[in-house]
């Protein structure tokens, strides 16, 4: 290799490193005049209200302070779900079978974790009427099986 070629290429590989340096600095510069958008968390943690267990399989609904509907989650085996939400006022509904529903208002913000804790009371039948009873039964037996 002569020294034209040797020349040649140090000219080619300088060029090529500082095109990855002027990469690099334009997708700082974007970056930062572009920040990442204003997300936060909700944790929602969902308990029997007698007992303080945990009720997994609760329906939890993320909606607007308009009540439309954002997210659905539902509770994981040890009562809790969460969800990555743009920063913002939100109203947290969760139901549970044979529990009554609660909702609460949550406010998002920016990197922070907004934790709503929800302790449901049990629906008493208290006798009740007896078509009551058997409607219930029958939507127990049907849960039950999955329907």
């Amino acid at each position: 290799m002569g020294k034209g070629s040797l020349a040649s290429l140090q000219s080619v590989v300088s060029f090529l490193v500082g095109l990855v340096s002027l990469t690099g600095a334009l997708y700082s510069a974007v970056r930062f005049v572009k920040p990442a958008p204003a997300t936060g968390e909700v944790l929602a943690v969902v308990r029997a209200a007698k007992t303080d267990r945990a009720l997994p399989g609760s329906a939890i609904e993320v909606l607007t302070p308009q009540d439309t509907l954002v997210a659905t989650l539902t509770a994981s085996d040890d009562g809790s779900a969460r969800r990555a939400l743009a920063e913002g006022s939100y109203r947290v509904r969760v139901t549970a079978p044979r529990f009554r529903a609660q909702t609460r208002d949550v406010q998002v913000q920016r990197g922070a974790t907004a934790e709503v804790r929800f302790e449901l009371a049990q629906v008493s039948d208290g006798g009740g009427h007896p078509v009551s009873r058997t409607v219930g039964a029958a939507q127990r037996f049907l849960h039950g099986l999955g329907l």
